[in-house]
Order: C-alpha cells, then structure tokens, then sequence
C-alpha cells in the first residue's frame, strides 16, 4: 500500500528536531553526518526519502559503468598509438610499446606522486598557493563548524577545507546566517574546518593540462532537467537517475544527489521537490557542477579562450606543481585574462576526470585527451 505523506513534510514543525540536529552536531563526526542528514529531511520530507533507498544501487552500478568507460578511453588511446593492453584485474590496466610500459586505473595515471596529489586535495594550501603567484582567486576564509558567520554581503560557496573532490560537501549561494550554518555542517561531516569563499558570477571551463601544454576546454553548465508539465522536481531527478544508467553512463557517471545545494538552488527558483515546472521549462536544479548530464557539456573551441586566461590556469598548475591538472575556473568571458574579467580560478585537480572531455554535448566532436597522455607516457612519437 503506497505512503499517503503530503508533498513536504517540514521537520522543523516536528517537536525535538531541531534540539536533537544541536545535540548531534556536537557529537564528534559520526553526529555531525546524522545532523546533516536530520537537516537535510527538513527540506525534502519523506516522500524523497522513499526515493533514496534506490540510491546505493545507482551509485554502484555507474561506478561499474565508469569503469567500462575508462577501458574504452585508454584502449582506445593504446591504439592509436601502437600499444598493446594488459587487464590486471579491478580496472588496472598495463599499457605496452616495445620496451616501455605504465599502469593506469580510472583517471588515475603514474605521472604525478602522492605527495603533489594530495596537496592538491588541500584546498586553503592550493588557494594560499595561487595568490602567492599573483593569480585570481575567490576571497576565501577558514572556520570552525562550532562558530560560522559569515564574511560579508552577497552569495558564498561553503566547502571542505581538504580531503575531497568532485563536489562533495559543496553548497553554493549562501547568503544568510541561516544558511551558513546548514551548509558548513553539510561540509564538516568531512573534517573539522570548512572554507567559505565568495561566489564569482560567469561559467565553469575545466582546462586540462599536460606538462604545460594545454590539451581541451570544456565548459560545465550547472545540473538542468526539462519540465513536462507533469511530473514534481523529485520525479524529473528520478527519472534522469534512471536514463544515467539506462544509456550505459552516456548522459552522465554522477547519480544527480538531492543535498543542501540542491534544495537552496531550488529555492533561489522559487521551486521545491514537490513543485511541477511547466512543460518544456529548463530548471536548474543543482549549482555545483559536478553531478550535470553530459548534455551540460560543451567542448570550447581554441579560439575562443584567450591566450592570458590560459596562461593563468598553465601558471595555477606550476604553482601547485602538477604534470596532469585540470583547471577548474569561473568567469563571465573566458576570452580576457581573469583579472580583466572578474573571474577566479577555483580549483586545481590532481588525476584529472578525463570523462568530462569525452561526456559532452556532440561525443563525435570530443578531445581525445587520453591519445597524448598515453603518447607522452610511453615514448610514443
């Protein structure tokens, strides 16, 4: 027998919630995660919880899909350039050509040491370490989940200090006290220190980089599904969940979470879960990138970048001392320099997601960065 629950059960209404979130954020790590979790059911009722239980198998079964996708793009890369493929097993591959090999797994690569990599994932250190060069990036501050408050005026980003990638813990568009501090304890399930970093207006281009020679761009527009005029906000996500693992991980290798980021880009649309857009109506339903359909994608021609916006990413890649890097940056015109703009440089990646260059809007007409890599990586002319 279905659940008869109402569109959007408010948690908050519910007596004893919002003492219990208090009590758990407190509590070490593992209490700041059922915090979370308890806040986050505050804005998106029951109803979507019933949607979640499906989750972990979607997750799982595109993370096998990625794999697939991964061998596809460093078979193909071998090929190109005369090398033979060895499958070690759980997704490690040997590459061969004549007497030189190398071992590559996901994104993963041997061109870089743990040490470089893991400073990367520092993201205080890696932002100290641009502005130190001279180079654009957001106005940040570093705080404690127990006492956050916020820098000033306008919209903010709130992430973890270090240890993650790929969006994870991300709010984008915080702008109230409120807010804030549903946001950094979203982020400090991760670590005791959050950053908070003022929102640049513009896109997302992703420039990857390989020993300083620039290889594709990419611009990543935030996560967006169509209305039917039909369906809520919670089906549409569902059911684009299912079309990811339906085309094979083509429209997309993220499963499109519903997190803080989610409910606060929704808001700021004047929508919720339960609402229904109108036929044909594009909504965004995320700010952070990471989780957007391949069709979110577009490969940038050369000639649209300007030559100094590329000479500051290639510059941000030096300074954190990377051979492959992707470049995360965010401008309203990438054909001026950042500082010309008002742009800022937002990330450095180690081990790159080369699946971003090849999920996008036209497949036929993607970069085949992998073919340089694997060039560079065994000699090949």
């Amino acid at each position: 027998m279905p659940l008869n629950l109402p569109p959007l059960l408010d948690c908050a209404s519910v007596p004893g919630v919002l003492p219990l979130i208090e009590a758990l954020r407190v509590g070490g790590r593992p209490g700041r995660k059922l915090a979370a979790r308890a806040d986050l059911l505050r804005s998106t009722g029951l109803r979507h919880v019933a949607r979640r239980v499906r989750q972990p198998g979607r997750v799982a079964r595109l993370a096998e899909l990625r794999r697939g996708l991964y061998d596809e793009i460093w078979r193909e890369a071998a090929a190109e350039v005369g090398a033979e493929v060895a499958d070690l097993s759980d997704g490690f591959l040997e590459l061969r050509r004549g007497e030189l090999s190398t071992r590559v797994r996901d994104r993963l690569t041997t061109l870089d040491d743990a040490v470089t990599l893991e400073l990367a994932l520092d993201k205080e250190l890696v932002t100290r370490l641009l502005r130190d060069a001279g180079l654009p990036v957001p106005e940040q501050v570093s705080m404690h989940y127990h006492s956050p408050r916020l820098p000033g005026d306008g919209a903010y980003v709130v992430k973890p200090a270090s240890g993650t990638g790929g969006g994870e813990g991300t709010t984008c568009g915080v702008r109230t006290e409120s807010e804030l501090r549903r946001a950094v304890l979203r982020a400090s399930r991760s670590g005791d220190r959050v950053v908070v970093e003022r929102q640049a207006p513009g896109d997302v281009y992703r420039l990857l980089f390989l020993d300083g020679e620039l290889l594709d761009v990419v611009r990543r527009g935030r996560p967006r599904l169509v209305g039917d005029g039909r369906s809520t906000v919670d089906e549409l996500i569902e059911a684009e969940n299912r079309r990811r693992v339906d085309s094979g991980g083509r429209a997309g290798l993220e499963v499109l979470v519903v997190d803080l980021d989610c409910v606060f880009t929704l808001g700021r649309g004047g929508l919720g879960l339960s609402g229904v857009p109108r036929a044909g109506e594009l909504v965004e339903v995320k700010t952070v990138t990471n989780e957007n359909r391949a069709e979110d994608n577009e490969t940038v021609p050369a000639a649209e970048v300007g030559e100094e916006l590329v000479a500051e990413a290639r510059a941000a890649v030096a300074a954190v001392g990377l051979r492959l890097a992707g470049v995360d940056v965010v401008t309203p015109d990438a054909g001026r320099s950042l500082a010309e703009a008002g742009g800022v440089i937002i990330e450095v990646n180690g081990g790159p997601g080369l699946h971003h260059h090849y999920l996008v809007k036209e497949p036929a007409a993607a970069t085949r960065v992998a073919v340089p890599i694997v060039r560079l990586l065994l000699g090949a002319p």
